[in-house]
């Protein structure tokens, strides 16, 4: 297990949740770690809305979920009788999505890769996607190589939805939230591509709450405990402890700046835009 899976698998726990998404919140919802099951639901009605919108024939139509994590949401879209494979390159989650996906293999549907979207296996695919869709994972891809690979696996006419956030150009400051493509640059790209934006919904409003809930969480409770970890390991070893710490200096710096005080609703409302995207060829 690399870093970043031992993080995915530190968060579900620290938040007991299956799912990492984020939630969706109405404006007059109570923002808590208890509610946060409730908006995460209504995130994804929101994604299938618009996967139901947009799939056409569903009993002939194939999707591709990327980024599917633990499989949680290839598993809903299966159970509603949609043809879907999934893709994660994790091998813990990989292995999880395809125990829960098993039945539904018999569908000619349910299969599982497990690599990177820019390494996806063009060759080996025996029927192209009607639609692929990315939630919460397009951040994560090389958009030019990924459109690359969407060329080749999509049906003519099919469609792509990106449920995800961007970053906004040209906003004054250092943002204290990393993570997201140029929202110019994305569509820059789209345009070069030659794919018509037939739906961009801004629900950045929606979405920055969640960041009140990271706080809740990591401010209040893990860096806490961290600090009291940190004590008892420098009175207990301290020179062995000393040395490892400053080899984590840089490590650490930015993990409390990543974790800072201002990583909230506001600055996310600021410096990102959280948007569902429907790309059409």
């Amino acid at each position: 297990m690399d870093s970043k899976e031992f993080g995915l698998v530190a968060a579900q726990q620290l938040f007991q949740v299956e799912d990492l998404h984020y939630g969706f919140w109405d404006l007059d919802d109570e923002i808590n770690l208890s509610n946060w099951k409730i908006a995460q639901k209504k995130h994804t009605d929101f994604l299938f809305k618009y996967i139901e919108q947009n799939i056409g024939n569903k009993d002939k139509s194939k999707l591709l979920d990327i980024g599917c994590g633990v499989g949680k949401t290839t598993v809903k879209l299966l159970n509603k009788g949609f043809q879907v494979d999934g893709l994660v390159p994790y091998p813990w989650m990989a292995k999880y999505a395809r125990d829960i996906t098993q039945k539904h293999k018999s569908n000619n549907c349910g299969e599982i890769y497990e690599c990177m979207f820019e390494d996806f296996p063009t060759s080996n695919l025996s029927q192209k996607y009607h639609m692929l869709f990315f939630s919460e994972s397009f951040q994560y891809v090389n958009m030019r190589l990924s459109f690359d690979v969407i060329n080749k696996i999509i049906e003519e006419n099919g469609c792509v939805i990106i449920f995800d956030f961007f970053k906004k150009d040209n906003i004054e400051g250092k943002s204290p939230l990393g993570g997201g493509h140029s929202i110019g640059e994305f569509y820059k790209i789209v345009k070069e591509y030659d794919y018509k934006i037939l739906e961009d919904i801004d629900v950045t409003k929606n979405m920055s709450p969640n960041m009140q809930i990271v706080s809740d969480v990591i401010v209040d409770r893990l860096i806490p405990f961290a600090n009291t970890l940190d004590k008892f390991l420098l009175a207990r070893h301290s020179k062995i402890y000393k040395i490892i710490k400053w080899l984590g200096k840089k490590k650490i710096n930015k993990i409390q700046f990543k974790y800072s005080k201002d990583r909230d609703a506001k600055n996310f409302e600021k410096y990102k835009t959280y948007r569902l995207i429907v790309l059409n060829k």
